[in-house]
């Protein structure tokens, strides 16, 4: 009877032990979470809400996986974090990861895909009488931070000399434009940026023209342009008739030492739940499989891997040499 009880101890220790062991063991689902860290840009831009947006997006899509989107100063801040290691993921303007390339010799950016692009607008408020980017000289201009390297280019290359250039915030642009402290403002956006559409709200708004020469200009100096136009409609200064202008792409760019098994499920996942994207923001209705050319980065191999599956030819300067 001693023993019979004693043994019963024996086994309600074992039952005990086993539960704590099972308890404090990790499971096989958290020891196989990938963690990948996703720059972004300022919080309450649209980098950092289509970012914050397509990473919950994709965490639902791929549960093994964990996307943090992180808040960094945008693309010229993502991609050196990207070269070094501090991020696997980022969101990074196309000329921005171009010049970074060519003239930062960055060699470990590469291309997930295109998110969406981005459209040069030049603009003013009506009022100050300024209807053409040739009317920025001897005017002052003022522009968020991103924008200084694209603006000092095209007073280069058009032969533009403001009397003054401020960088500032977009709120503070927009402030000045108001009170008549600066004349104009440049800034990359989508189709209908809603910074733009705000200031149509109480101000009406002229969009400068560029001629086809200017542009062509432009694209001399700023390769990964399109030329492109912002749709008849899309704002009140485009009622009449659409905005000519440049294009660039913004990119979610990968270090190229990502998995490729993760680079190929992103990707994946992706183009397969573009429906849930556009839900994140209208801008995802172009991120789609049929825009992944618009790049002037080589791809992920794990971008590679998805188009050979989906039988589509790769050009030979977006494939890496290594």
């Amino acid at each position: 009877m001693e023993r019979r009880i004693d043994m019963n101890k024996k086994g309600i220790l074992l039952l005990l032990v086993l539960a704590c062991f099972v308890i404090i063991l990790p499971t096989s689902s958290s020891q196989a979470k990938q963690f990948v860290a996703f720059g972004t840009a300022t919080e309450g831009g649209l980098y950092y809400i289509w970012g914050g947006g397509w990473a919950k997006v994709i965490n639902k899509a791929l549960p093994d996986i964990e996307i943090t989107a992180e808040s960094t100063g945008g693309s010229t801040a993502n991609a050196p974090l990207l070269e070094r290691g501090k991020l696997d993921l980022g969101i990074v303007l196309g000329q921005v990861a171009y010049d970074m390339v060519r003239e930062k010799k960055m060699k470990d950016l590469r291309t997930l895909f295109p998110a969406y692009p981005g459209y040069f607008y030049v603009y003013a408020l009506k009022k100050s009488g300024l209807r053409t980017v040739q009317d920025i000289n001897g005017k002052e201009i003022a522009y968020v931070k991103p924008m200084h390297e694209t603006a000092v280019k095209m007073f280069e290359a058009l032969g533009i000399k403001p009397s003054k250039t401020h960088i500032l915030t977009h709120a503070a642009v927009v402030e000045a434009l108001q009170d008549g402290t600066v004349h104009c403002s440049m800034v990359y956006g989508p189709e209908k940026w809603p910074g733009l559409t705000s200031i149509e709200a109480t101000h009406e708004v002229a969009f400068l023209t560029m001629t086809d020469k200017d542009i062509q200009a432009l694209l001399k100096i700023l390769p990964a342009h399109r030329k492109g136009a912002v749709p008849k409609g899309a704002y009140k200064a485009t009622a009449d008739k659409p905005y000519e202008t440049m294009v660039d792409w913004n990119l979610i760019l990968a270090n190229r030492n990502l998995s490729e098994d993760i680079a190929y499920r992103l990707v994946k996942a992706t183009f397969e739940n573009n429906p849930s994207l556009i839900a994140v923001h209208p801008v995802s209705s172009v991120t789609r499989v049929e825009n992944i050319m618009n790049t002037p980065i080589p791809f992920h191999r794990g971008t590679i891997k998805y188009l050979r599956e989906m039988k589509i030819q790769i050009p030979e300067n977006l494939i890496p040499k290594d």
